[in-house]
């Protein structure tokens, strides 16, 4: 049983210099593509504010006021940010795709608003704008129009209500109207946010060593296919006539695999963690684990295939 090891052991030190030299060009890729998407992600779009552009508040001290609110103290101005045009340039801003829509305030809104009227606001976005510009449209104008109808009701309300009293309706309904500023500016604080399944805290960066470390290990075993696909079990019948049992010789056959799997996949990771890209060595050793699962996976589809080209194939998809 040990001359077996050996043997292997052996046959494994011949084809691992080459191995390794693949697993050096797959890795060195590894951490150019890394470089590159995490460049392109500083870079793009995504990470800027979304702009809204907002026609027909010039001159209205009221509207540019609470523009002013909006952009100092509200949660949104982290995310979205307004900016005041006229309704031409937000059109020629939007075709160029410097604004990722704009709304059209109507003349007079604030008066109409405060008799109880809301006049239609209209929000323009590009054709056939999708995701986070249609989800902006939609929870824009939802919460808008939500707040707006339920503090209209409260402040009149609470004023006709402080009037049938006797009190006086008009300090009720300035007070009420500044309880409501207060609860919009903090709604932020209204909800928590939850991660739920699987997470660790990891960032974009995190994930990409995590998803093409993975796959490129997957590729570097495909060079151990012609030490691990067996085309003739001869010896391995004269081992079980000798009482080293086929669950044996299985066993041996996958210490050797996952010493140079180990080799491979160590190395890789401790490059990783001396490269200086958020991989510490206590990340090294939980991935070890990892490792030996996608050894054992490796192993299964070499024992189950009969021949080089159906293994490398099995292997590769």
């Amino acid at each position: 049983m040990r001359k077996y090891f050996v043997l292997q052991l052996k046959r494994l030190l011949r084809i691992l210099p080459p191995v390794l030299l693949v697993a050096a060009i797959l890795f060195g890729c590894l951490g150019v593509v890394y470089d590159g998407v995490l460049a392109l992600d500083a870079e793009s779009n995504q990470q800027t504010k979304f702009q809204v552009g907002l026609v027909g508040t010039t001159g209205d001290a009221y509207l540019e006021l609470g523009l002013a609110m909006l952009g100092s103290f509200d949660a949104t101005r982290f995310s979205v940010e307004f900016v005041q045009l006229e309704e031409e340039t937000a059109q020629n801003k939007l075709r160029r795709g410097e604004l990722s829509a704009y709304m059209v305030i109507p003349e007079g809104f604030l008066e109409a608003a405060t008799q109880g009227d809301f006049l239609p606001v209209r929000f323009v976005s590009s054709v056939g704008a999708t995701g986070l510009v249609s989800i902006l449209k939609e929870e824009m104008t939802r919460i808008v129009e939500t707040i707006l109808i339920e503090t209209q009701k409260g402040t009149y309300g609470a004023g006709d209500a402080a009037d049938a009293a006797g009190a006086d309706g008009s300090g009720v309904i300035y007070n009420i109207s500044l309880k409501y500023v207060e609860f919009v500016l903090a709604r932020s604080k209204m909800y928590r946010v939850k991660q739920s399944g699987v997470f660790d805290g990891l960032g974009l960066g995190g994930y990409l060593v995590s998803g093409l470390g993975v796959v490129l290990f997957l590729v570097t075993c495909l060079s151990f296919a012609p030490m691990m696909i067996r085309r003739d079990y001869a010896l391995s019948r004269m081992l079980c006539a000798r009482r080293i049992p086929a669950e044996i010789q299985l066993l041996l056959d996958f210490a050797v695999y996952m010493t140079g799997l180990l080799a491979i996949g160590g190395i890789g990771l401790l490059l990783l963690a001396l490269s200086g890209r958020g991989i510490s060595l206590l990340t090294v050793i939980k991935g070890l684990p990892a490792v030996l699962a996608l050894g054992a996976m490796s192993m299964l589809l070499y024992e189950l295939a009969s021949d080089l080209v159906s293994g490398v194939l099995m292997q590769f998809f």
